[in-house]
């Protein structure tokens, strides 16, 4: 049984090593195979290079394209820039003046309501500034007019928020009232617009002339959109005007106020008046 075992054994490496040798055998590259190889890989390499020699080609005439280009660009905003009396460097200027108000009113637009509403006073010297460089001649620069009304639709944004309802919490000092407080700019920068003031808190100021240190007011800001907060010179017909596009239909806003409207001819600053639909 042994011998048997170790016959079949020699037997079994014996075919293992005439396969691998037939394998090998058929493996050898004869001399014809490679000289077909080596002109296979010549004619790939010849192409190779044809293709890049053209390929550069085109590089060349793109960047001629490119240089001719800029150099169109550059005699064109020369042309712009001597057209509205400015030099390279005022429009740079210009520009970056632009993009400072754009920073200055994104980071605006990120606060929340309540501290947006105590920095108004900022969007309105942001937006009479940027009206000032509107005159300047490089503000119809085609990259600035694009700057300013990216800046026209942020202020927007501003406004609207701005004019949204919100309140804010204000601590009574010694020796404010009610006057002194709506004077105050991160108030109403009003004092006649005290008597919201007063109609915000009757909860806990039944004298309007008696406030107390230490005493945490509710100021609202704002109104709903159906609404209109009076200020001073408002009259029915210019609220009219303004919402209706109509001063004609100033009736409709009295009879729907007339509970607090006792003449049609008198209002008062920090009434806010109910607008009906149109």
């Amino acid at each position: 049984m042994k011998k048997l075992f170790v016959g079949g054994l020699a037997l079994a490496l014996l075919l293992t090593v005439s396969e691998n040798a037939a394998a090998q055998e058929e493996k050898k590259m004869t001399r014809e195979d490679y000289i077909a190889q080596m002109a296979d890989l010549t004619d790939r390499e010849m192409k190779a290079n044809a293709e890049i020699a053209e390929t550069d080609e085109q590089i060349a005439i793109l960047k001629q394209q490119i240089a001719e280009t800029e150099m169109a660009s550059d005699d064109l905003n020369a042309q712009i820039l001597a057209a509205v009396s400015a030099s390279s460097a005022e429009a740079k200027s210009f520009g970056k003046n632009l993009d400072s108000i754009t920073d200055q009113l994104e980071g605006l637009l990120a606060l929340a309501p309540e501290v947006l509403i105590q920095r108004r006073g900022e969007i309105k010297a942001l937006a009479a500034q940027v009206e000032d460089l509107k005159q300047d001649k490089i503000s119809a620069l085609p990259e600035m007019a694009d700057k300013l009304a990216n800046i026209d639709k942020i202020l927007a944004q501003l406004t609207a928020r701005v004019a949204q309802p919100v309140t804010i919490d204000y601590t009574v000092s010694r020796g404010d009232n009610l006057w002194s407080i709506a004077k105050q700019d991160k108030v109403y920068a009003d004092p006649y617009m005290w008597p919201r003031l007063y109609r915000a808190n009757k909860d806990q100021i039944q004298d309007p002339d008696m406030i107390y240190p230490d005493q945490t007011l509710a100021v609202p800001f704002g109104v709903a959109e159906n609404q209109h907060l009076v200020t001073r010179g408002d009259f029915l017909f210019k609220i009219a005007a303004q919402v209706y596009n109509d001063a004609g239909k100033w009736h409709k806003i009295y009879e729907a106020n007339k509970q607090q409207i006792v003449e049609p001819h008198l209002i008062f600053p920090a009434q806010v008046l109910e607008i009906p639909s149109n």
